[in-house]
């Protein structure tokens, strides 16, 4: 081979290693910044943690008496969130000052969702007494700053009747009279729950704890209603049993309104809490409520003692209502157990109507349904809410 030969070859030898070498490089370089804008690429090892966010939590964590507003039910919405906002759709009996002094004093002292109304309706006494009972838990609490909305006085076809379980004033018959006018708003519970859905949308919690008038109302007025709420809670109905074979109380009080919920319910919008999984799960003894809840030492609790005395004077030894356990459970969803979706209606007709039907199989469920809770976390968040306020009055 001539020199000159000689000379191109070792030049065109050097320009190829130069090439790869440039080719070498250019491709780790791209694969670096692949890794480092995309550090799911090549598993834990490519990850750039230092610009990772830390994460919200390591895990389920257990309540401590302290520590509620923590915990949370993997499968929903905690209503204790920053930002959350909870209105009351109540109808005025001593079951449901449990479930409104209960949120009240979950806000103050837990940081709990903000009460943004009440809204009343006709069941455990008339509506306009309702009113004077929301006025009157309100002041017990110190938050007459609380808008009172007032709602459906009957059904939208028909009901059953009252059994004024709490006393005919709902509040154990003491002979209170209201001495003051109640401020109540200019619009209706229906109108007023929806503007409420409108103005915190994705951030309003409601609990419904009557007859489900209002709600029912509230949706045939305005379709897009449920979708702007972060979460229903509905107390009524059963599961159907031999046990259970009767209607429940709110859902009789009104099966149309109950239809209506039902026809337009979306499983990650409303969750149903069937007063028979409250009985069977949350089960406390009269004597547990009247020397243990009833005996913390708070203007509150001795008020709500009163209010009950009817009803804790009824024959039987068990203490289970619903309302304040709805109260709870929205509260503090690691009350709750377990969830199964549902398919969740109502019979209109026949002598089954007010009977509650669920196809816990269906493809298309329209609800959750709490099926099973914990009692010892129940009694420690009620006792440890009501004592939080009995704490505050003793170091004021």
């Amino acid at each position: 081979m001539s020199p000159t030969k000689k000379v191109f070859t070792y030049i065109g030898a050097i320009l190829i290693l130069i090439l790869l070498l440039t080719g070498w490089t250019l491709f780790f370089l791209s694969r670096r910044n692949d890794t480092k804008n995309n550090p799911e690429l090549h598993g834990d090892m490519g990850r750039n943690w230092h610009n990772q966010p830390a994460p919200l939590r390591a895990g389920p964590k257990r309540c401590t008496a302290q520590d509620y507003i923590c915990c949370h039910a993997e499968t929903g919405p905690n209503p204790s969130e920053k930002g959350l906002k909870l209105v009351i759709d109540h109808d005025g009996g001593a079951d449901d000052a449990l479930a409104i002094t209960m949120s009240i004093l979950f806000e103050k002292y837990f940081n709990g969702p903000k009460i943004a109304a009440l809204t009343t309706t006709y069941g455990n006494i008339n509506q306009s007494q309702a009113i004077v009972n929301s006025a009157r838990i309100l002041k017990l609490c110190n938050r007459s700053d609380i808008p009172i909305y007032a709602g459906a006085k009957h059904a939208l076809i028909s009901g059953i009747e009252s059994d004024f379980f709490f006393g005919f004033d709902g509040l154990g018959d003491d002979g209170y009279v209201a001495m003051e006018p109640i401020a109540i708003e200019s619009v209706n519970a229906a109108v007023g729950l929806i503007n409420l859905s409108k103005k915190y949308e994705g951030d309003l919690v409601i609990m419904a704890i009557g007859p489900l008038t209002n709600i029912a109302l509230a949706i045939t007025m305005d379709p897009d209603f449920i979708g702007r709420l972060s979460q229903l809670y509905v107390g009524a109905g059963h599961i159907y049993s031999e046990s259970f074979p009767e209607p429940e109380f709110n859902a009789a009080m009104d099966p149309e309104a109950y239809y209506i919920l039902a026809d337009n319910a979306r499983v990650d919008k409303v969750t149903i809490i069937p007063y028979s999984q409250v009985y069977v799960s949350l089960n406390a003894t009269k004597k547990w409520r009247v020397n243990v809840l009833g005996a913390i030492d708070s203007p509150i609790i001795k008020a709500l003692n009163g209010y009950e005395r009817v009803s804790l004077a009824s024959p039987g030894r068990v203490w289970s209502l619903l309302d304040p356990a709805v109260a709870a459970m929205a509260l503090d969803n690691s009350i709750i157990k377990e969830y199964r979706n549902t398919d969740n209606g109502i019979i209109l007709c026949g002598d089954k109507r007010g009977v509650n039907t669920n196809n816990f199989t269906s493809k298309n469920p329209n609800s959750r349904l709490v099926y099973t809770a914990f009692v010892k976390k129940y009694k420690k968040f009620l006792f440890d809410v009501y004592s939080a306020s009995s704490c505050s009055i003793k170091h004021s």
